[in-house]
């Protein structure tokens, strides 16, 4: 465990040059000797309170904290202490940060306790979900198993509570019919065809009826409606909390997986880069992946040719890396396919990148794109769904109304003709007049649902071979075509795959069709079928989402359990082995966990897991609903107690303001806290003024709300500096996100300014971050106006480093 970090008069307060000698900082020697001299009685007693540190860590270690704050700060090892905290990321940011005049980071807008702006700043950075447990003792990686991804109610329109989705259509939802029970919110399909449900916080697409539907024509609902209604989905009892974690699996060799490295996982691994980050849509394309937070902002990683991840270059990404082209953007829906990535925002903008063959992208030609580009033939309407193929692409409006472009060849986009290339998004005339609900596609097909107020009917349209559109035959389909065999089978979701399709009706069965060499159709065969069947293995599960590989299926039942059958190459069944499954088999690994969420595409799968389902430790819980999980109302009630005079017993003074704390709470959190108080320091005594030098109020109100919440924004200007007050402060969990924020939130606009800022802190684990990706990047980064910032030294540094 890293050690408080030291300062040449030995103040508890001191937090002027402290990174961790464990963590390889070499610490330069700073003159702060005169820093507290109005503080002696201070610098007098910091040996024994470090020595009454040291001897009381052990007896902390095994002591537990008080129910409402988890363990000691040198608690057990198992410490999720981080699951709350979230990254501010700075997709965002306001100028502030990011000009060049300024310190040169982008900080998020509303990162409320570095705001500095009050007793309660730290409340409106709240974060719903946190775990019991506090610091690990353990290193930066220390609790790399633990729950991550908390947070909660992010500082959006979802934050009232209503988490049923993200914003596409909240200015719309009038233009839809009404459904009962909602049946699409908890239906819809993950990553290659945009079929991502409203419910659980995921984005919502156009064919996602919004939490608004459910008031309106609530007496259709059947009696079997009304048994579904009384059944624990996601969508109704953790509206609240939304920001999920993330967990991958399968073929690892692009970086998709975003662990870190190229290995191939064939078991569920937790994305430990994603701590903190509160993610409510997933999606997965043809090497690389995607991920869209509570706050509007796009992470991706993973094969970079073509552009596809949007961080112009074509670099690949081995961990989630913000696209901070998207700045001013919030984004409520993405999805990607075989080689581009798509997105669209709150105001029904859509935005593509990557390879632009076969005019897939929409802008009118065949380029490609490294940063996202607003689709222009578009503006005006407001795109609600969409989803992306190896060659084509389509979007759905909030009217209803489908548009297409990309490849003619075999009928993908659907539009009659078969030669030459669609350039520019085209209205799909075949459907006029009908409201589409819902749309997938992948590799060269495309299904959808329409409404047509007494039933819902599934067309598809496209390459039919292998039986893939359900028509009876392998013949191809020029425009979208009446899939009959589903009539009166009230479906409620279709996914496309490679080369299978598979719809889910509103009784949570799934029928499936098209290529079977895998076994991946689920009927216990290696079988085509040209028209759907149902996977009677499943018969007796309640499905609530399906989402189709190139050659693997994977289901999410009511209960929040994962099945996967087909292809188990690369391991992206999660089976644990690379094994072809031709029925339906349950993930174990997953076993105790509510999974709210799942998407594939080619290789690899991934998940979104509800946090408190999960252990401290970030393993399976052994007894679901054993523990009742700590409210948003709660976290928030602790939020606001940070710096509330009313009720303090300790009076901290910081750049000359008064901060109040509570010492019970500081104390069983945080060792070194329980050592000052332990010590006798006469500043310690009931009605004195403990002076905090060397530290900035904003970040020394980041550090209280850590305490009492367990959860805290960080956002990128206050990264360093926090780092280096929970190094001194001994919260290794803490100091360890603060590293996993930089690394996922640096950019070629903000790397400079980085570099310089913890090489004038003498932040050497900062230094060595920004470093990295500078050398890595310098044939931008040289470019940019950041470099300036840059002192000479450092210049001839980063020169050096260079191949």
């Amino acid at each position: 465990m890293s050690g408080q970090a030291s300062s040449p008069n030995g103040s508890f307060s001191n937090v002027a040059a402290g990174c961790s000698m464990r963590e390889g900082s070499s610490r330069s020697s700073t003159n702060n000797n005169n820093s507290n001299n109005n503080h002696g009685s201070a610098a007098a007693a910091s040996a024994s309170a470090s020595a009454a540190s040291h001897r009381h860590q052990q007896h902390h270690q095994q002591q537990m904290m008080l129910a409402a704050f988890g363990e000691t700060s040198n608690g057990s090892g198992s410490g999720s202490g981080s699951a709350g905290i979230s990254s501010s990321g700075s997709s965002r940011s306001t100028a502030r940060f990011a000009a060049a005049a300024a310190a040169g980071f982008a900080s998020s807008s509303s990162a409320g306790a570095g705001s500095g702006s009050g007793s309660n700043s730290g409340a409106s950075a709240m974060q719903g979900v946190t775990t019991i447990g506090g610091e690990s003792g353990e290193n930066e990686n220390a609790a790399a198993a633990a729950t991550g991804g908390g947070g909660g109610v992010s500082n959006n329109d979802n934050a009232a509570g209503n988490y049923q989705g993200s914003n596409n259509h909240h200015h719309h939802h009038n233009d839809y019919p009404s459904y009962p029970n909602n049946v699409y919110s908890n239906s819809t399909a993950g990553a290659p065809s945009s079929q991502h449900a409203g419910s659980s916080g995921i984005s919502t697409s156009s064919s996602i009826k919004s939490h608004h539907h459910n008031h309106h024509n609530t007496n259709t609902i059947t009696h079997y409606q009304q048994q579904q209604q009384q059944q624990q989905h996601y969508s109704q009892y953790s509206l609240p909390f939304g920001e999920l974690t993330v967990y991958s699996w399968g073929r690892g060799e692009d970086g998709q997986l975003g662990i870190g490295d190229t290995s191939d996982q064939d078991e569920p691994t937790y994305v430990d880069s994603l701590r903190g980050v509160g993610v409510k849509q997933i999606a997965c394309g043809s090497g690389h992946t995607v991920v869209l937070t509570g706050e509007g902002e796009v992470y991706t990683w993973g094969r970079g040719d073509d552009g596809r991840l949007g961080h112009g270059d074509n670099g690949w990404k081995y961990v989630p890396r913000l696209t901070h082209s998207l700045t001013g953007q919030i984004v409520t829906h993405v999805t990607c396919g075989s080689y581009h990535t798509a997105a669209v925002s709150s105001n029904g903008d859509l935005f593509t990148w990557g390879g632009g063959m076969y005019g897939k992208l929409g802008h009118g030609n065949e380029s490609g794109h490294s940063t996202p580009r607003r689709v222009e033939t578009l503006v005006g309407l407001s795109i609600v769904d969409i989803a992306c193929g190896s060659r084509h692409t389509a979007v759905v409006t909030n009217k209803g109304c489908l548009y297409t472009w990309g490849d003619k060849e075999n009928g993908v986009a659907g539009h009659g003709d078969t030669e030459g290339h669609q350039y520019t998004p085209k209205l799909l005339e075949r459907l006029s007049g009908k409201k589409v609900v819902q749309l997938s596609a992948c590799g060269f097909h495309t299904g959808c649902l329409t409404d047509m107020g007494e039933c819902v009917l599934v067309y598809t349209w496209g390459e039919g071979k292998f039986g893939r559109l359900g028509h009876g035959a392998e013949r191809n389909c020029h425009s979208p075509r009446l899939v009959e065999s589903l009539l009166g089978k009230r479906p409620i979701q279709i996914a496309c795959g490679g080369f299978h399709s598979a719809v889910v009706t509103q009784d949570g069965k799934m029928y499936t069709f098209g290529g079977g060499e895998h076994g991946q159709l689920g009927h216990g065969d290696k079988v085509n079928k040209v028209k759907p069947t149902l996977v009677q293995a499943l018969e007796a599960i309640f499905l609530q989402q399906i989402t189709c590989g190139w050659s693997h299926s994977v289901a999410l039942t009511s209960k929040g359990e994962v099945y996967t059958w087909g292809n188990g190459d690369h391991g992206k069944l999660g089976h644990g082995s690379g094994k072809k499954v031709s029925t339906p088999q349950l993930v174990e690994k997953l076993v105790g966990q509510k999974v709210v969420r799942v998407a594939s595409y080619n290789e690899h799968t991934a998940c979104l897991v509800e946090p408190q389902s999960m252990t401290q430790e970030g393993s399976r819980r052994a007894a679901p609903g054993t523990m009742v999980p700590i409210s948003a109302v709660f976290l928030q009630d602790f939020s606001e107690m940070v710096n509330d005079e009313e009720y303090s017993d300790v009076t901290f003074v910081v750049e000359g303001r008064s901060v109040y704390a509570l010492r019970a709470v500081l104390a069983k959190r945080c060792e070194h806290f329980a050592a000052m108080f332990r010590s006798g320091m006469r500043e310690c005594e009931e009605g004195a003024e403990i002076p905090i030098p060397n530290m900035s109020y904003a970040v020394f109100l980041l550090i209280l709300e850590y305490l009492y919440t367990d959860s805290v924004k960080i956002d990128l200007e206050h990264a360093v500096e926090l780092y280096i007050a929970s190094d001194l402060y001994q919260l290794s969990t803490l100091r360890g996100m603060c590293c996993v924020v930089v690394r996922r939130s640096i950019g070629s606009e903000n790397a400079s300014y980085l570099l310089q800022s913890a090489h004038e802190a003498h932040c050497q684990v900062m230094k060595d971050i920004a470093m990295e990706y500078i050398v890595a990047n310098f044939d931008i980064i040289s470019k940019s106006e950041g470099i300036k910032a840059v002192s000479h030294g450092l210049l001839l540094e980063i020169l050096s480093l260079r191949p």
